[in-house]
């Protein structure tokens, strides 16, 4: 997998590079920054909803049934020591017309997203160091 390159935009202001794709994050006011994207941490549950999502509307297509209208939340609970979300609650709204015979498979499509696994069966996270090439 090609990695992740994220470079320093200036004060609190980043950009990830994923497969070409850019994505900003910034900090509010209160954390030294602008605003004007998304915090890291906010993108981690926004990756457990638009995995979720994804699973949610694969099943219902793989069934023949119409996923227009279909939302899902995610709401987070802070947990300190260390700082970080504690809790997620991910809120899946399907399109009236769902036969209730599939509520249940459907919770299990959406708990088998890989953000899901990836949060539930902790990942090991090595951090090496490493020096810059200096640039004339």
């Amino acid at each position: 997998m090609k990695p992740i390159t994220v470079t320093w935009d200036g004060g609190v202001h980043f950009t990830a590079d994923i497969r070409g794709h850019k994505v900003a994050v910034d900090q509010p006011p209160q954390g030294g920054g602008t605003d004007g994207a998304p915090t890291p941490l906010e993108l981690v549950p926004a990756a457990l909803g638009t995995c979720v999502a994804f699973f949610v509307q694969q099943f219902l297509v793989t069934r023949g049934l119409d996923a227009t209208g279909m939302e899902v939340q995610v709401f987070t609970a802070p947990a300190p020591n260390p700082h970080r979300i504690g809790q997620f609650e991910v809120a899946v709204s399907v399109p009236k017309g769902i036969p209730e015979k599939y509520r249940d498979a459907v919770r299990r499509a959406a708990e088998s997203c890989t953000v899901h696994h990836t949060l539930t069966h902790q990942p090991d996270i090595a951090v090496e160091i490493l020096e810059t090439p200096v640039t004339a």
